[in-house]
């Protein structure tokens, strides 16, 4: 019989364990987030009869297991998804065994055009499963997780306008609208692009992430070399995505978009300010006045610095005036001069956020990069110059230069409303 000895090397680590016979066949596998921990918990009163606390099913594992092992892991969540295969792998005698006052979790995915994801206990014909999941609740931090990088419909019914989901996000907006007329008129770049996020949560949840990882990391720079700034942009936070859920540090290497010297080169030229170092990227994201933050993103050395990026929560305007807003974070960001100044500041909006940038007498240039009906940057105002300057007029790389930092700051203000938002409505 195992004794406290067979968990001593065990690391204070996510993992996996195996209790297995004399012979080295499986009798049990199970995930911890801190594999000490979770091990030494069934010697706690094991190690002495009679084995108090303990079912009769635990009991009996514990009497037949001559030897524990286990296999150390990233994330508590890779875990999951490691133990899920394992177990469909190999069936171990003690996972049924002792799950059947507690069932397995499945992730289901619902056979149509627009596929649906849901979390079930009992597998059926009508869609295809992935499991068995041991744990409801990491299993649904990881899906929705996953949902912000690879977003799903989770609407019940279709429905003639965008939902909630697809205004904050987290839907891409005609999967659950209209569908039938979506696929009359042929739009298969629509219903492709869904279905690739799907099979990419697939894959996920199958284990895959590392084939994934490499794939996206593939496209990302394909699409930096065509200079498609923006979709090479959201490939990234899908690979920030897999970061967080996995935290593969060593084999998901992040590869920013290039040409990041020639839009430098090119800024200076226009602005006349000889080595831009450093450039900072202003947003703000609120409702009607609340829940109101501005952010900043930071440019600098070359390269995006996000241990640089800072949240400000608006303290002196309670309204719905995103000028005033901007005004106030860009005054008590300059307060803080341990921070290098920028050369040059972009803020998002027009005429209105030039002036009260300038209101606050930063030693920097301002752009403001003004915006269409669809969201899209088409026009930025320079301080010092009295006509705006189209987008389209700039060199290419600086254009993606510039929407690509104010996509920056505008995700990270964003992201941090959305939470607060998400708890207001939950308390």
């Amino acid at each position: 019989m195992l004794t406290k000895k067979d968990f001593k090397k065990a690391p204070n680590a996510p993992g996996i364990y195996f209790f297995r016979n004399k012979s080295g066949e499986i009798l049990y596998i199970g995930k911890a987030a801190n594999l000490r921990a979770r091990i030494r918990s069934y010697f706690g009163k094991a190690v002495k009869p009679p084995l108090g606390g303990l079912t009769a099913k635990l009991i009996a594992l514990l009497k037949k297991a001559k030897i524990l092992d286990w296999e150390v892991l990233n994330s508590e969540t890779e875990a999951l998804i490691r133990e899920a295969g394992l177990i469909k792998k190999h069936l171990p005698k003690y996972n049924v065994l002792m799950r059947d006052d507690k069932q397995y979790f499945y992730v289901g995915f619902s056979k149509e055009n627009f596929s649906k994801i849901f979390i079930t206990h009992q597998k059926n014909r009508e869609a295809d499963y992935i499991g068995p999941f041991t744990e409801g609740g990491v299993l649904r931090s990881a899906l929705k997780t996953l949902r912000r990088a690879f977003p799903y419909c989770t609407c019940k019914k279709p429905h003639r306008r965008p939902c909630l989901n697809a205004r904050i996000g987290r839907c891409l907006g005609y999967c659950c609208v209209a569908q039938k007329a979506l696929l009359l008129e042929q739009d298969l770049s629509a219903l492709g692009k869904y279905q690739k996020n799907i099979r990419a949560i697939k894959q996920i949840l199958s284990g895959n992430n590392k084939t994934l990882a490499r794939a996206l990391k593939k496209e990302m720079r394909e699409l930096s070399d065509a200079r498609k700034y923006e979709e090479a942009g959201k490939i990234r936070d899908q690979i920030r995505a897999l970061e967080k859920i996995f935290e593969h540090r060593g084999v998901i290497k992040q590869d920013l978009p290039t040409e990041f010297a020639k839009a430098s080169r090119a800024l200076e030229s226009i602005l006349d300010i000889p080595a831009i170092n450093r450039i900072e990227s202003y947003d703000i994201a609120n409702i009607h006045g609340q829940f109101a933050y501005g952010s900043m993103a930071v440019f600098a050395d070359g390269k995006i610095q996000k241990n640089c990026y800072r949240l400000f929560k608006i303290r002196s305007i309670k309204t719905s005036n995103d000028p005033a807003m901007l005004r106030e974070i860009i005054f008590r960001r300059l307060r803080h001069k341990e921070w290098p100044y920028p050369q040059v500041i972009i803020v998002d909006g027009g005429r209105a956020q030039l002036s009260a940038a300038l209101a606050v007498k930063p030693p920097s240039k301002i752009i403001a990069l003004t915006k269409n009906k669809k969201h899209i940057g088409d026009h930025i105002f320079i301080n010092g110059k009295t006509s705006p300057v189209p987008l389209p007029r700039l060199p290419e790389p600086l254009k993606n230069f510039i929407l690509m930092l104010d996509s920056e700051a505008h995700r990270f203000a964003i992201s941090h409303y959305r939470k607060l938002h998400r708890k207001r409505l939950l308390t």
